[in-house]
């Protein structure tokens, strides 16, 4: 994770936190606030995001179906989490897909439970992920990034 406190780092480390409770950290973790906002189409700002990698070395990845393992993205502006298998030398086989049951701020048990079935290779199931009531100071200092950044 990175060295400096970013608004969004209280979420993603209690995502984090609750993935190794569950026996299923993520290889690395990656929190950032450097990347080009994708949803911006002047492509002049930044949005803040995170990136969770499970590599095909992980005990809980299903390399008959993620030789490679995957990742787990969130960003902001986003409003659900994304998701998406890795090639051999990390990049993405394809563009990361929403995941509509994982809400920007859905509770990091919800998280866990969409990331035990993905690591499985198995489908997502539909419904809506309770959201993260913790997460009302995390929104807060995302709009005092979001304000700052402009």
């Amino acid at each position: 994770m990175t060295d400096r406190t970013l608004p969004h780092n209280p979420y993603i480390t209690a995502v984090d936190d609750a993935l190794t409770a569950a026996g299923l950290a993520p290889d690395w973790t990656q929190i950032s606030d450097s990347e080009t906002n994708r949803y911006d189409a002047s492509g002049l700002t930044t949005q803040l995001d995170a990136l969770l990698v499970w590599t095909g070395g992980h005990p809980a990845v299903n390399t008959e179906v993620h030789e490679d393992g995957l990742v787990l993205l969130w960003e902001h502006p986003a409003e659900q989490w994304q998701w998406a298998p890795r090639k051999a030398h990390g990049e993405l086989e394809h563009e990361p897909e929403f995941l509509p049951t994982l809400g920007r701020y859905a509770d990091p048990a919800a998280v866990v439970a969409v990331v035990r079935t993905l690591l499985a290779g198995e489908e997502v199931p539909e419904g809506h992920a309770p959201y993260w009531h913790e997460a009302d100071a995390v929104k807060r200092a995302v709009a005092a990034w979001e304000t700052a950044e402009q």
